[in-house]
Formats: structure tokens, C-alpha cells, sequence
């Protein structure tokens, strides 16, 4: 399978780490999509959701200049964490920034609301 639809589970198993009650660790969320997924690369999954965990306050960091007036936390949930997951790839990574932004950009027309692939487009391409 492809990194797209690695890169698509990668945000699910993040946003299910991130609920309030979630206790779960990286290794028991990833695991939630083995049977059904078995084709997937676990190997980048692992990398990128335990990059954007461990990374989170140096990600933030990055991000948080290119908000104009947002902060982090006024952030949709889905929205910081699609950030997050492109900027750990751009900072971590040899793909090729278009195809780490096409991707984000791609992620957020699929898990967010309707106009926010404009905003974090612009938010990648400055980070970049």
C-alpha cells in the first residue's frame, strides 16, 4: 500500500492518541490497524506518529510563527495534528517538500472542514 494511505492512518492512529481519555500507547493504537490493514508500511507509521509524539513541543515551536493571530491549542484538532505530522516529515525526512505538503493538503480536505486545506497549505509552504 501506499504511503498516502500510510500517511492517512498515521492521522487516525495520532487522533486517537490525542483523545482525552486515550491511555493507549503508540504501540496498542498502531496495532488497532494491523488485521484490517496488513498491507500498510508499520515501519514509516511508527516513525511518523513516534516523531510527532516525541517531537511535539519542538513541532510546535515551528509551526506556531506561520498561525497569523491562531495559536496551537485554538487549533482544530484535526488540523494541528495533520501540521504537526508535515512538518515532522519536512524537518525529518528525504521526500520531497511538494509531495509532504500535496499530501497534508490532501489529509485536510479529507478530516477537516471544508476551507482548511488553504490555510494549512499556507502554513507548510512558509515553514518549508
Amino acid at each position: 500500500m501506499s504511503r498516502k494511505q500510510a500517511r492517512s492512518q498515521a492521522f487516525q492512529t495520532l487522533f486517537q492518541l490525542e483523545m482525552k481519555n486515550s491511555d493507549l500507547t503508540i504501540e496498542e493504537a498502531i496495532s488497532f490497524i494491523k488485521d484490517d490493514y496488513p498491507d500498510l508500511d508499520f515501519d514509516f507509521i511508527q516513525w511518523l506518529v513516534s516523531g510527532v509524539k516525541d517531537y511535539e513541543p519542538v513541532l510546535d515551536d515551528k509551526i506556531s510563527p506561520h498561525l497569523n493571530g491562531w495559536t496551537i491549542p485554538r487549533l482544530l484538532k484535526s488540523d494541528r495534528i495533520i501540521l504537526r505530522m508535515a512538518t515532522f516529515e519536512l524537518l525529518h525526512s528525504e521526500t520531497p517538500p511538494k509531495v509532504i505538503i500535496n499530501e497534508a493538503v490532501e489529509l485536510t480536505k479529507q478530516f477537516s472542514d471544508d476551507d482548511h486545506h488553504k490555510f494549512v497549505n499556507g502554513v507548510l509552504s512558509n515553514i518549508n
